[in-house]
């Protein structure tokens, strides 16, 4: 749908920040099979995010199931963009969205640091995704002081009874790095 130049916005657009996107280009091509390894890849985006001072402890990625190839990711943008919406799953479906320029993201997984939180959950089954993979749990998060909203004790089961595999807590340890750097740095708990 084209609008007139004059038109405002419903929303700014989120900017990604270089360093993603160049994150992003140069595994664009690469496998990374193996739920650990895409796993300790949005890891390492996470802590990026921490270290570039870009936005929260918290990244995400959306693979293609059947070829274990990267499609997008998403970084947590809530503070620098002040969008409450911006957790990094929601920018990662929206990126994967914008990309494969179709609402659907059938065929794809989710692969995130933490465990999505009461609105990541709400977003997921209507992206889409066939699998969910996640890094912490959210005691984890909750654990340096973020909300991650009641999502009800069924989840799982509601996700599988949808067709959408979950498997976490997976490199639970790890995956709290960047919390650790995000509370050592004086980050921002919204």
């Amino acid at each position: 749908m084209k609008t007139p130049e004059n038109d405002v916005m419903l929303t700014p657009g989120i900017p990604m920040p270089p360093w993603l996107r160049e994150m992003e280009s140069a595994f664009a091509d690469r496998l990374l099979s193996g739920d650990e390894a895409k796993m300790r890849f949005v890891i390492e985006i996470a802590l990026e995010n921490v270290r570039h001072e870009t936005g929260g402890p918290f990244a995400a990625a959306i693979f293609d199931l059947a070829s274990d190839r990267l499609t997008a990711v998403g970084v947590n943008s809530v503070v620098p963009a002040c969008q409450s919406w911006a957790h990094a799953e929601m920018t990662a479906f929206s990126r994967a969205q914008h990309k494969l320029k179709r609402v659907s993201l059938k065929g794809c997984m989710l692969v995130t640091s933490c465990e999505p939180c009461a609105m990541c959950s709400g977003a997921t089954p209507w992206s889409g995704v066939e699998k969910v993979l996640y890094g912490a749990s959210r005691a984890m998060a909750e654990k340096v002081g973020f909300d991650e909203g009641y999502k009800g004790e069924l989840w799982r089961e509601e996700f599988e009874r949808r067709g959408i595999r979950v498997t976490g807590p997976l490199l639970e340890e790890e995956s709290f790095a960047p919390f650790e750097l995000y509370v050592q740095k004086n980050g921002r708990i919204y």
